[in-house]
């Protein structure tokens, strides 16, 4: 292959945006679809890439195709539109958070029409996106693995193969989650309890902070709490809960015990029942004070 393959991108939202500009950025040709937020289109646009108005155009003239949407819904509805104009020999990576099991199935219709399908999910933050820096699972073959390497470097800088087949990461990357959203299910009733018993909640932060507990994700945590700052963790509690039904059903169909989860998953429940489904994770200490305080008629 004379240069670097073309690449399409679905999903410049919060990480897809940073993502999409390092790969144009470190020379890969850049094919970008309308998004209802222009500013992402427009700066990438402006950086060299080239805007579509259809997923069919994009597909017919890409090599590979990330998608970066919230979840397999999503994902499903994106391929539907690739399939009928995709040029022969296509990669779909799927950088998405995914149920595994939609992911396998994908993957094996798609091999029947000549495309690849690759599991490329990823861990850490929007900063960690623009800078280059996330963390990516990679399921599949080896040898194809090691093709897009390079396309997935220019996002990440770990590259975690799983060494299982395709829907591995996907697996895996609700492994991980479990356990982020697990702390900061834990986190949310500590700080809650912080008040309950006449604490300052940035006392109980600089307790963990000088203890073997901290960690960057605490620290990000708990600028909510201490400091109302709901930028620390920008991912939403609609989205945490997605994430957490993935992994239930990945449990029931392996048959594993899930003693830890249902308590995050029970958080999450009742945040969404309360209307709290577009805020973000830190916010889950309101949905514990909210337990803890009830309002008396």
């Amino acid at each position: 292959m004379a240069g670097k393959p073309v690449v399409g991108f679905v999903g410049v939202g919060l990480m897809g945006w940073g993502m999409a500009k390092n790969v144009v950025e470190k020379g890969w040709p850049l094919l970008v679809i309308a998004h209802r937020k222009r500013e992402a289109v427009d700066d990438l646009v402006g950086r060299g890439a080239r805007e579509f108005g259809s997923l069919a155009e994009m597909a017919a003239e890409a090599e590979a195709i990330v998608l970066c949407v919230t979840g397999s819904p999503e994902v499903e509805a994106a391929v539907a539109e690739i399939v009928p104009a995709a040029r022969p020999g296509l990669t779909i990576l799927d950088a998405s958070t995914s149920d595994p099991e939609v992911t396998e199935r994908l993957a094996r219709e798609l091999a029947a029409k000549g495309i690849t399908l690759l599991d490329t999910p990823l861990s850490r933050t929007p900063v960690q996106a623009w800078a280059g820096e996330l963390s990516t699972f990679m399921g599949g073959p080896e040898d194809l693995v090691e093709k897009w390497r390079p396309l997935v470097a220019a996002w990440a800088s770990a590259i975690i193969p799983t060494g299982g087949p395709v829907g591995s990461a996907h697996a895996l990357k609700l492994v991980n989650n479990v356990v982020a959203l697990g702390y900061a299910a834990i986190w949310a009733e500590c700080f809650a309890m912080a008040r309950k018993i006449g604490v300052e909640p940035a006392v109980f932060r600089e307790v963990i902070s000088n203890s073997g507990m901290n960690c960057m994700t605490f620290q990000h945590f708990a600028k909510y709490p201490v400091e109302g700052d709901r930028e620390g963790h920008r991912f939403s509690i609609a989205n945490a809960f997605k994430d957490l039904s993935y992994y239930e059903r990945l449990t029931t169909r392996h048959r594993a015990a899930t003693l830890m989860s249902d308590g995050a998953m029970q958080t999450l429940k009742l945040g969404m029942a309360m209307g709290m489904a577009e805020r973000y994770v830190p916010e889950m200490t309101d949905i514990v004070l909210a337990l803890n305080e009830p309002k008396t008629a």
